[in-house]
């Protein structure tokens, strides 16, 4: 018995180091995100057109969120903010292109990988950082597109360049790369004709973008189209980390189904374009009016001609089915190596996709399917199998929850939260308030404005829309999905209406906008007036967080208020409304005049008994 005793608890010591030393070490993490994935279009949403075994696999061994939210319904600011966990007007990378001043004083707008001076700000750390600091390899084939990271000698303020915490980095899209670009991996022709532009642009006007004609990309080698490419070097690299053993932070940047809409022939046979239905909401738009707080250029005509829509979707389909498949070949190798077991894998995507719902298409405005976006995590080892979570979850909480996973401290510029408890314990939280925002142009409105702001809330089922000199939007989107009765345009939901824009506006600066100015006197505030306002609103709360403020006082008309008692307060501004819009009718919708101020101040302090 004494001799057994002693094995046994020899046997428990070598467990319970075996145990820490894996604690220590954590599960290796496989982050996949394509381009512009419609949440629909997802067998393990609902959908039973789309072909996708490899990611409801995952879904079936996972866990699937449906209240999942991009930061930004465009691709350059959503991915900045999921990469330092902050929204895009706070990490300074707000733009899709940078607008730069040249030297001739002219305003020219910058892609992504140029200059330093255009991305996030410099002292933010990364997701990958957080892994590398940790001990992780870290890897991101495929595209980043995201403003501030550079490659060496680019910028000649940065010389040294911005690896963003990627060891290795290959096979960049969208971003000026040289040397580690996909033009790099197939050479130029190719290239060409994976993007049909430059030498190919007029198979472009021939209705390949959108792919009207159902024919497959002019790529000549199926194995040189971009996701194929990308997915060749992230198998490779989990080969390499299985050969070294070394925990890794996989990033895989796929492209599809972002336009153009081709694939190779494979992935189109698999679909009968006469099989597709447009939505019901196809010709929302046609004789009613176009939608008049989004961008003009979003309407798209084709609804008008159905079969050459049908193709389209048809054709961004297959595009799905070829980001399936590829999603299978990288668990496949997973598996291959042994590491499947201890590897958390999520399928995500940076925004969405309209595809002809409300006659849209593309992005660039705040309608769900521009911003619920799907989130699959799979990691049966600490996580539930076959799970529907409906928490509001946004992009840049991924930095807090693997952070919350591994056991590290958060970075303290880290605006999301953990969403691991909501994922492990299986509840949901839908009373957050998640944000989306959107600098954008040609809006007929205010047709001189390249980058009027947008911000979203969603807060558990209303969702609200503040359009920079447009009226608000209020939707209940569980009772009214489609987002046609806007609530905002009731009495009866003023109140609501206009405190949800208080807190989706408060603590908001967006690039080249101010706030209202406001001076404290004694016992009194006093404020900047605001052009043709309904009312002035002050709000108040005991901390500096605008989240938790109240109505201190409301239908104010003067530009002061005397105050009773110590904490912070901000003011902010009802706009009224002159011009109307098509659609509308006689419900006006648009100031009269732009204005770069918005209408709501800074925090005021008093912290003193008055």
């Amino acid at each position: 018995m004494k001799r057994i005793g002693v094995v046994l608890v020899f046997l428990l010591a070598y467990y319970g180091s075996f145990v820490a030393s894996q604690e220590q070490a954590g599960p290796n993490v496989v982050f996949i995100i394509s381009d512009q994935h419609k949440l629909d279009a997802l067998g393990c949403y609902g959908d039973e057109m789309a072909i996708t075994p490899n990611i409801d696999k995952l879904a079936e061994e996972g866990v699937r969120l449906t209240n999942c939210y991009t930061p930004a319904p465009v691709c350059a600011p959503a991915r900045a903010a999921m990469m330092t966990g902050m929204y895009p007007a706070a990490n300074g990378a707000p733009y899709h292109k940078a607008p730069v001043v040249g030297n001739d004083g002219k305003i020219k707008d910058v892609g992504t990988g140029r200059l330093r001076e255009t991305g996030y700000y410099e002292e933010l750390t990364t997701l990958a950082q957080v892994f590398r600091q940790n001990g992780y390899a870290t890897g991101s084939p495929g595209k980043m597109h995201t403003h501030g990271e550079l490659q060496t000698d680019v910028d000649p303020a940065m010389p040294e360049g911005n690896d963003m915490g990627f060891d290795e980095v290959s096979v960049r899209y969208y971003t000026h790369f040289p040397g580690g670009h996909y033009e790099d991996e197939v050479g130029t022709d190719t290239y060409q004709r994976y993007r049909v532009f430059e030498k190919y642009n007029s198979y472009r006007k021939a209705g390949y973008y959108l792919n009207t004609v159902y024919k497959p990309t002019l790529v000549k080698k199926d194995e040189e189209n971009f996701d194929m490419v990308v997915t060749k070097k992230a198998v490779e690299f989990i080969d390499d980390r299985a050969n070294d053993n070394k925990n890794f932070f996989l990033h895989v940047g796929l492209e599809k189904p972002h336009p153009p809409f081709t694939t190779t022939k494979k992935y189109l046979d698999m679909y009968d374009p006469d099989d597709f239905e447009l939505p019901d909401n196809a010709n929302a738009w046609y004789g009613v009016g176009k939608y008049p707080w989004l961008p003009d250029w979003i309407h798209n005509g084709l609804p008008q001609n159905p079969q050459e829509a049908k193709n389209a979707m048809a054709s961004y389909y297959a595009c799905v089915t070829e980001v399936d498949d590829m999603v299978g070949r990288i668990v496949n190798r997973l598996k291959e190596n042994g590491l499947y077991d201890n590897t958390v894998i999520i399928y995500t995507t940076d925004h969405g996709e309209h595809l002809f719902e409300h006659g849209l298409r593309g992005k660039h405005c705040m309608l769900e399917d521009a911003v619920n976006i799907p989130f699959i995590i799979s990691f049966p080892e600490m996580m539930p199998q076959n799970e529907v979570n409906e928490s509001l979850v946004s992009l840049i909480d991924m930095m807090p929850t693997f952070c919350d996973l591994m056991g590290w401290d958060v970075p303290e510029t880290a605006q999301g939260k953990s969403v691991l408890p909501f994922l492990k314990n299986g509840y949901d939280e839908k009373d957050r308030k998640i944000f989306a925002e959107f600098r954008g142009g040609n809006y007929n409105a205010f047709p001189e404005m390249k980058n009027l702001p947008s911000r979203m809330l969603r807060t558990g089922d209303l969702k609200f829309i503040y359009t920079h000199g447009m009226a608000n939007q209020l939707y209940h989107v569980v009772e009214d999905p489609d987002e046609e009765n806007n609530l905002a345009f009731e009495m009866s939901h003023y109140e609501k209406m206009r405190d949800l824009c208080f807190q989706t506006i408060a603590g908001w600066e967006p690039q080249e906008y101010h706030l209202m100015k406001t001076s404290l006197t004694n016992k009194t505030i006093n404020w900047d007036s605001y052009d043709n306002v309904e009312e002035y609103v002050v709000y108040y709360s005991e901390t500096a967080d605008p989240e938790s403020a109240v109505v201190y006082q409301e239908g104010i008309t003067e530009t002061f208020l005397t105050l009773s008692r110590d904490g912070y307060y901000w003011v902010m501004a009802v706009p009224g409304f002159s011009r109307t819009a098509k659609r509308t009718g006689n419900i006006p919708v648009f100031r009269e005049e732009y204005t770069l101020k918005l209408p709501v101040s800074g925090k005021i302090c008093v912290q003193r008994n008055i």
